[in-house]
């Protein structure tokens, strides 16, 4: 059977052409050199070098064998590299999942800042809502989340990116459209759109507490999965609702974004399972704390337009 030294032993005096340099240059004394060529070549069923008394050189046969040797070695330095940077989490594959708010805020900077520290790990992203991103962490299908705080860790770690505002978003003729800023009891007679609680817990239960401090329950009309559906339909005149500020950047024409006086705040954390061994994931959270550390003063000082 042919063994990778015997590709190596076979290279080394391919390029030599000289039994004892080569025996040098491997470690290893001539007689052995020899007597692994010739079986080399007995298993190919080929001459490999033409030998003198004077000289030794490389058959045709030799010469093919050759440049497949090499090709072979280079393939085996390459793997064994690869195995490496695949153990440090340098290159292999990352599925990250993330809830639809986050498109507009960590998640085009985390994913820039990633693909540039990690160029050849493939990273796949997945949009879903939280409660399912939640259980598709939980069962291994999404390496990392990138969603609200889950309400119970067990199995779980977690990691803050991202911290923001809530604000009210009105149609563009709503009285209050045009105001610096309003209270949330501004709203209480309206009709709320807003995020089912069967989709996002989190969001939910975090705007139907904020409205009832301010001493009404929310009369919901409407409730869809996502943030720009929510948009769209506040632009169709059907409520109102409180999203995150990032969503301003969606620019629609047809609503108004109005900053709330002591506004709720959303966290947006990485999330991953414990028994997650991807070594892409810490270079990913890692990452994720670095790209927060360094615009979170930025971001939640933005103003709204």
């Amino acid at each position: 059977m042919i063994e990778l030294r015997h590709f190596r032993y076979f290279t080394v005096l391919a390029e030599t052409l000289h039994y004892g340099r080569a025996a040098e240059i491997l470690h290893i004394s001539q007689p052995p050199l020899s007597r692994l060529i010739v079986a080399l070549e007995e298993e190919l069923g080929v001459v490999l070098f033409e030998r003198t008394r004077r000289s030794v050189r490389l058959s045709a046969a030799g010469e093919r064998f050759y440049q497949d040797a090499k090709g072979i070695l280079t393939a085996v330095e390459r793997a064994r590299g690869n195995a490496r940077s695949a153990s440090l989490g340098e290159e292999g594959a990352l599925s990250v999942g993330f809830m639809y708010a986050a498109a507009y805020s960590v998640l085009p900077p985390l994913t820039r800042a990633y693909a540039s520290a990690f160029p050849r790990v493939d990273m796949k992203l997945g949009e879903t809502i939280p409660t399912l991103l939640l259980e598709d962490v939980r069962n291994g299908k999404t390496d990392v989340g990138i969603m609200y705080p889950p309400d119970v860790l067990d199995g779980l770690e977690s990691r803050q990116v991202f911290r923001e505002p809530l604000v009210a978003v009105l149609p563009a003729d709503h009285a209050l459209a045009g105001a610096a800023s309003i209270a949330v009891r501004d709203l209480g007679d309206e009709s709320f759109i807003i995020s089912p609680r069967v989709a996002s817990t989190f969001i939910y239960d975090t705007i139907v507490s904020y409205c009832r401090r301010a001493g009404f329950a929310p009369r919901i009309r409407l409730e869809t999965n996502f943030q720009q559906t929510i948009i769209n339909l506040v632009g169709q005149g059907l409520g109102v609702a409180l999203v995150h500020r990032s969503m301003q950047s969606t620019h629609a024409d047809n609503v108004r974004f109005v900053p709330l006086k002591a506004p709720p705040f959303v966290d947006v954390f990485v999330v991953w399972s414990r028994g997650n061994f991807n070594p892409c994931v810490a270079h990913f959270v890692t990452t994720a704390a670095s790209v927060w550390a360094r615009e979170h003063d930025e971001v939640s000082d933005r103003p709204v337009r």
